[in-house]
């Protein structure tokens, strides 16, 4: 889906057929208070973070991504920027890298603080259709401010107050932070760590790079036991387009481990970007965030030392090709696949009616449980049924 990290970097020389100045990475923004504590209510639906904000007297919803590094808006929305930076470097969920605008938001009220020059990526709509109408980044955690995320509460504390949190229990991880968005150490295998991004922008619990994984195989036969299956496809659609075909695993991890914590029986898959702890953490607990210390804390709801996940196992994803909605995965346990649904079939109609674009794909209304019948067109070019419930 979405996922933005500018580089640091700025081109002084390029030369006039590319355009305007590249802009660096900016949390000169300002905020209206100073020594202050304040809850600010939000709501955790779909494994995501949304925060009703003020502009002008208007409310608008942004979506709270650790994922990124800095702010977002899109093309043709509400949100309209102030002001224009130049270009930016911007890197997607799938690696790929482009230069697109960099703008300066309106100011906007978060809770009681006004926050002014805020500094946003300006991207073109997405093949994903959006909720919300902009991102709000990591960067408001890298300006100094404490963060703690109670889903189950519906709020979020945010602070300047150097150890607001410390006195809280919780298992706690130290970050690192790479194109300014914070990296963790998790361990999905006896013995084995993995380097992953804390990234609330994305849903799923945890999701495990390729190459990260084969390397992890390679050294031990416990990884190995830990795979259900294996197919070809792809998954993840960034602001660029979808990823590259390439084997993907699907694994049941005995137990993922946070600190001392550990999530049991979590059904995962690998992708072609960064290894991620996504939105689906606060599930389970709240997460404090201390960028002073650099640490992010988990706080079970039970306050156990371990959970039992049991996600529902990945079936089947459609994805973006040459305009069209196509099968981009399927695993062959799914009932779709046994009942004909292969990768790379293209949506031609859905219950009789037609799908000529992923966006109309995006907008067709299906109801949790319901029966539908896919027409498909395969890659020979042939015209086939399949059922599947939604």
């Amino acid at each position: 889906m979405k996922r933005i990290a500018a580089i640091l970097f700025l081109l002084a020389a390029l030369s006039m057929k590319v355009g305007a100045q590249m802009h660096r990475y900016d949390i000169r923004f300002t905020l209206s208070e100073a020594d202050f504590a304040d809850t600010i209510p939000i709501r955790f639906q779909d494994d995501q973070i949304y925060i009703d904000v003020e502009i002008g007297g208007e409310k608008h919803v942004m979506n709270f991504d650790t994922g990124s590094s800095q702010g977002v808006v899109y093309d043709n929305g509400r949100i309209k920027p102030s002001e224009e930076l130049g270009g930016i470097i911007s890197k997607d969920a799938n690696e790929r890298k482009d230069t697109v605008r960099a703008v300066v938001m309106p100011d906007f009220r978060l809770g009681r603080l006004m926050v002014s020059q805020y500094v946003a990526t300006m991207m073109p709509r997405s093949h994903v259709p959006r909720t919300y109408e902009a991102i709000l980044g990591f960067d408001i955690v890298n300006k100094g401010l404490l963060c703690k995320i109670d889903a189950k509460a519906g709020h979020m504390i945010l602070t300047d107050r150097e150890g607001w949190f410390d006195d809280e229990a919780g298992y706690e991880v130290k970050y690192k932070l790479h194109w300014f968005v914070p990296h963790v150490w998790v361990s999905p295998f006896i013995r084995h760590m993995d380097k992953a991004l804390f990234d609330t922008g994305s849903r799923p619990l945890y999701t495990m790079n390729k190459a990260s994984f084969d390397k992890h195989a390679y050294k031990s036969k416990n990884v190995e036991s830990q795979v259900e299956s294996r197919s070809k496809g792809h998954l993840a659609i960034g602001n660029f387009g979808a990823e590259a075909i390439d084997e993907v695993v699907f694994l049941n991890l005995d137990r993922l481990k946070w600190d001392e914590f550990s999530f049991r029986n979590v059904n995962c898959i690998t992708t072609q970007g960064s290894s991620r702890i996504g939105a689906a953490i606060l599930n389970y607990g709240s997460i404090v965030i201390d960028p002073l210390r650099k640490r992010i804390k988990i706080q079970p709801y039970g306050g156990a030392d371990s959970c039992m996940v049991e996600n529902k196992p990945f079936g089947v994803a459609f994805v973006p090709v040459n305009g069209r909605a196509a099968v981009g995965l399927i695993r062959e346990a799914c009932e779709e696949y046994k009942n004909g649904m292969r990768q790379g079939d293209i949506i031609a109609k859905i219950n009789g009616e037609a799908i000529d674009t992923f966006e109309a794909f995006t907008r067709y209304r299906f109801v949790k449980g319901e029966e539908y019948v896919f027409t498909l067109i395969d890659e020979r070019g042939f015209m086939k049924e399949v059922k599947s419930r939604r």
